[in-house]
């Protein structure tokens, strides 16, 4: 999902509102890039000033990410025995799949109570997280790919954090210019599954049945591999030979 920039203080009033003494530090996943740096004292200068407790985990590539997911943020999920929380990833994330990537995309659990900001400046977004990144059984009770508050990957002012899920704040390129890809991304989510063969529900053995039953023209029989071997190597000793001109001959022309 991601958050327009109309309501980007949204998320962080909310967190105000809500964290106390016992409440779990909000996790800073930052890149080790200048921008993703300056990004960091920024935000931990205004959780200072509210008194919300916050520790910093820097992060130097996807496995260094991958890594952290597992012994960072696995603990705070839920179906973990963790308590849940808020990660922030400062410069990183943007462009990988973070569902996948931290881990928080089993057994449909909601995220299991982590709920992931991402700030990121690197193109291009990757659409798992800006219009999914809330798993679609386990959004409402009615099957609804989204839970209440948040139209197509969009979140409104009705939208009620802190049930975790991945959102991405809109630097304004997501309202602006990603309308289309979208619109692409959810018409490919409610596209039913297709096998390889393109069989819609079809096992290996009707398929098998179907090949079997296949109806045989008249006159003509099924031919084994067996058979087309022997055909293949008939037809070759059946081609004519050409007879290649020695080179007498052609010295013999060449002198006359």
């Amino acid at each position: 999902m991601y958050l327009p920039r109309s309501l980007i203080s949204k998320l962080y009033t909310h967190l105000q509102n809500t964290r106390h003494a016992l409440s779990p530090p909000v996790l800073i996943l930052v890149a080790l890039e200048p921008d993703a740096l300056c990004a960091c004292r920024i935000l931990t200068r205004l959780l200072k000033h509210d008194y919300i407790q916050h520790k910093i985990q820097p992060i130097s590539g996807y496995s260094d990410l991958e890594e952290t997911a597992q012994k960072v943020v696995a603990p705070m999920m839920q179906n973990q025995g963790g308590s849940g929380g808020v990660v922030v990833c400062l410069g990183v994330g943007g462009m990988g799949d973070l569902g996948s990537l931290l881990g928080l995309e089993l057994e449909n659990s909601a995220f299991s109570g982590v709920e992931v900001w991402v700030l990121d400046a690197h193109r291009p977004w990757n659409l798992a997280n800006v219009v999914g990144g809330y798993p679609i059984d386990a959004a409402t009770e009615d099957g609804s790919r989204f839970p209440p508050g948040a139209d197509g990957g969009r979140i409104e002012r009705a939208y009620k954090p802190g049930k975790g899920g991945i959102i991405v704040f809109d630097d304004g390129d997501i309202e602006e210019d990603l309308g289309a890809e979208r619109d692409a991304y959810l018409t490919l989510l409610d596209m039913p599954e297709i096998d390889d063969d393109d069989h819609l529900g079809e096992t290996d053995d009707e398929l098998d049945d179907e090949e079997e039953n296949a109806p045989v023209h008249a006159g003509k029989k099924r031919k084994s591999w067996s058979d087309r071997d022997e055909d293949d190597s008939s037809d070759d000793d059946d081609r004519p030979r050409q007879r290649r001109r020695s080179n007498s001959v052609s010295r013999n022309r060449h002198r006359s």
